[in-house]
C-alpha cells in the first residue's frame, strides 16, 4: 500500500512539473525566449556585430607571408650577337646563352596599411549604424511578437469562458430534457415539447463541441507562438475578469512618435543611405596605402634549398596612392542614383511618421470604442441572464412555450459571446492604444 502511495505521489509531482503555469507576463518572456523570429532577429544582431568586424579589418594592417619553389626541366636559352664575345665573327651570328639555375627559390613577407581611404571612413561609420538598425529590428520584433502572444492568450481565455458557458447551457437543457421526458411518460405534456426541447439540445451540444475544437486549436497557436512543443500542456492563470478589471479606466497619452520603433528605423534608414551618398562622393578622392616587403632569393642547380647556401635579400618600402580619375561617369552615376535614393528614405521617414500619427487616432478611437462596446455588452449580458432565467422557471411552471425558451437561451448564449469577445477586443485596444503612443 506504501509502495503505491509512492508511485502515486511521483506521478502527481511528475505531472505538475511538466505542466507550466503561465500568465500573460510569463507567455510574454518565453515567447521572448523561445520564438523562432526572436531567435532569428538575435542572430541578426550577432551577424551585423561580425559585419562591423569585418569592416574594422579593412583597415588594419595586412600581413602576407609566401613560398615559391620551382624547378625549371628546360632553363630558358637566351640569343645574343656572337661579335658580343667575338670580335671576328659576322653581325648575322648569334651565341645562344642559358641565365639561372634549375631550382629557384623565393620567400616573401610583405606588409601594407591603408593610410587614407574616405569610403573606408564612411563605411566604418555606416557599418556602426547597421549593427543599430539591426538591435531596432530586434526590438520591433519583440514588441510584434509580445502582442501576437497576447492576442493568443485572451483568444484562448475567450474560447474557454465560451466553451464553459456553451457546456453549461447544454447540461441545464439535458436536466429540462430530462425533465420533460419523464412528463411526457406520466402523461403531462405532449411528445412535440420533448422533440423541441431535443432539438434544441442537440444544437446546443453541436455548439459546445465545436467550441471544444476551437478552444484546442487556440491552444495550438498559442503554444506555437512560444516556442513550445504542441503536446505540451500549460495551464493560464490570468483570467479575462482579472484582466478586464486592470482596464476599467481609459488613460489618455499624448503621443511620442520618435519612441516608436517604426519610425527609428525608418530614421536609420535614412541616415544609412546618407552615408551611402557619402561612401560614393569619397570615392572622388585618393586611396593612399603604405607597404613594406623582406623577401629572399636562393638559385640552386641540386634541390638543398633546406641545407647551408646563400640567400639572396631583397627589401622595399612605399607608399601608393591610387585615384580614378575619369572612368566614363559611372561614378557620376553612382553619386546620383544614392541621391535619389536618400531622398526616397527621408520620403518614407516623413511617411513613416505621418502613419504612426493616423495610427495613433485611430488606435485612440478604437480604443474608447471598444471600452464603450464592452460596457454596453456587460450590461446585455446581466438583462439576457435575468430573462433567461426568469423565462426557466415560467418554462418550469408551464407559463411559457419551449420555443421561448429555446429564444431566451439563444439569446443569452449571444449576449455571453458579445460580452467575450467585447473583452478581446478592449484587450486588444489597449495594446494597440499603449504601442501607438510610444510605450
Amino acid at each position: 500500500m506504501n509502495n503505491k502511495l509512492l508511485i502515486l505521489a511521483f506521478l502527481v509531482v511528475f505531472t505538475t512539473n511538466a505542466q507550466q503555469r503561465l500568465s500573460v507576463n510569463d507567455a510574454q518572456q518565453l515567447g521572448l525566449t523561445n520564438n523562432t523570429e526572436v531567435k532569428n532577429a538575435r542572430l541578426d544582431v550577432k551577424l551585423a556585430k561580425k559585419k562591423v568586424m569585418e569592416t574594422v579589418a579593412i583597415g588594419l594592417p595586412k600581413i602576407n607571408g609566401e613560398v615559391n619553389m620551382q624547378q625549371f626541366l628546360e632553363i630558358p636559352t637566351t640569343v645574343v650577337p656572337a661579335n658580343m664575345f667575338v670580335p671576328s665573327a659576322s653581325a648575322d651570328e648569334f651565341t645562344e646563352l642559358q641565365f639561372g639555375t634549375e631550382y629557384n627559390s623565393t620567400s616573401t613577407l610583405s606588409a601594407s596599411q591603408l593610410v587614407f581611404d574616405g569610403s573606408y571612413i564612411v563605411g566604418l561609420k555606416a557599418s556602426s549604424i547597421y549593427k543599430s538598425l539591426s538591435i531596432q529590428s530586434l526590438e520591433l520584433t519583440e514588441q510584434q511578437i509580445q502582442d501576437s502572444i497576447a492576442a493568443a492568450y485572451y483568444n484562448v481565455l475567450v474560447a474557454e469562458e465560451r466553451k464553459a458557458f456553451l457546456k453549461l447551457i447544454a447540461d441545464i437543457h439535458q436536466d429540462i430534457l430530462n425533465e420533460v421526458s419523464t412528463m411526457y411518460e406520466l402523461g403531462l405534456v405532449e411528445d412535440l415539447d420533448v422533440d423541441r426541447m431535443a432539438l434544441t439540445l442537440s444544437n446546443m451540444k453541436i455548439q459546445s463541441e465545436n467550441m471544444d475544437r476551437m478552444t484546442d486549436v487556440a491552444y495550438l497557436y498559442l503554444k506555437l507562438i512560444l516556442g513550445l512543443p504542441l503536446d505540451e500542456e500549460i495551464i493560464l492563470t490570468d483570467s479575462l475578469n482579472n484582466l478586464l478589471s486592470d482596464n476599467q479606466i481609459i488613460q489618455l497619452k499624448e503621443p511620442s512618435i520618435e519612441n516608436r520603433k517604426e519610425y527609428q528605423l525608418a530614421q536609420t534608414q535614412t541616415q544609412l543611405m546618407k552615408l551611402d551618398l557619402r561612401r560614393f562622393q569619397s570615392q572622388l578622392l585618393p586611396s593612399i596605402t603604405a607597404f613594406a616587403s623582406y623577401s629572399k632569393n636562393a638559385y640552386r642547380n641540386e634541390f638543398d634549398f633546406f641545407d647551408e647556401g646563400k640567400w639572396y635579400p631583397s627589401n622595399v618600402i612605399g607608399i601608393k596612392a591610387n585615384m580614378t580619375l575619369f572612368d566614363g561617369l559611372a561614378r557620376v552615376s553612382r553619386i546620383q542614383q544614392a541621391q535619389i535614393n536618400y531622398e526616397k528614405a527621408r520620403n518614407n521617414q516623413s511617411q513613416t511618421s505621418e502613419s504612426l500619427q493616423l495610427a495613433y487616432e485611430m488606435a485612440l478611437s478604437n480604443y474608447i470604442t471598444a471600452f464603450n462596446s464592452q460596457e454596453q455588452t456587460a450590461n446585455n449580458l446581466e438583462l439576457s441572464k435575468k430573462i433567461y432565467h426568469k423565462t426557466l422557471l415560467k418554462y418550469k411552471e408551464g407559463l411559457v412555450s419551449s420555443s421561448e425558451l429555446s429564444q431566451a437561451g439563444a439569446d443569452y448564449s449571444q449576449a455571453q459571446a458579445n460580452n467575450a469577445q467585447s473583452i478581446y477586443n478592449l484587450l486588444i485596444a489597449k495594446t494597440n492604444y499603449n504601442r501607438s503612443v510610444g510605450n
